[in-house]
């Protein structure tokens, strides 16, 4: 009986060892993968929307950040003035198909709507073509179908492009 019991015991110990592969005990989660857009973007000089940088904005330059947990901070700076900063909510809808994907924006006064694009690089670079959709206005968002500065009122007046900086 002690010797079944010893073998037992063996046994098991050995099943236990070999269950508990090296491997497994990196003692590390995996990193989720984060998403291109994420980090913190500048849109500054020539790369502001031509729509924004003259009157009745004034904005030279525009810095955004998306965080992984799909929250984001924008400040706006206008032409001899001082940053406006806003905190909000995004939600990405990824295309099926290329690059070019739909994005949703909630501020507190106001959401948009409309499409970007991440551009691998040193550094990377993004294109922003967003449109006032609460309250509404009489312009309807770009979607990654009909593409960049497709609006026939704006063209690409209001494509902001910016660059990573983290």
């Amino acid at each position: 009986m002690k010797r079944s019991l010893l073998i037992l015991t063996v046994l098991f110990g050995m099943f236990l060892m070999a269950s508990c592969d090296k491997d497994d005990d990196s003692g590390t989660n995996p990193v989720a993968k984060t998403e291109d857009w994420v980090g913190t973007w500048l849109s500054a000089g020539a790369n502001v929307a031509p729509l924004l940088a003259v009157a009745p904005f004034n904005i030279d330059s525009v810095r955004v950040e998306f965080k992984d947990n799909q929250t984001l901070t924008m400040a706006s700076h206008v032409k001899n003035g001082a940053w406006t900063t806003m905190p909000g909510t995004y939600v990405v809808t990824k295309a099926a198909t290329g690059t070019i994907h739909s994005i949703s924006i909630v501020y507190a006064a106001y959401s948009q709507g409309g499409i970007f694009q991440v551009t691998k690089g040193t550094p990377d670079t993004m294109q922003l073509e967003v449109i006032q959709t609460v309250p509404a206005i009489p312009f309807q968002p770009r979607t990654p179908e009909t593409g960049f500065g497709s609006d026939a009122a704006l063209g690409v007046l209001n494509i902001q492009k910016y660059v990573r900086t983290k």
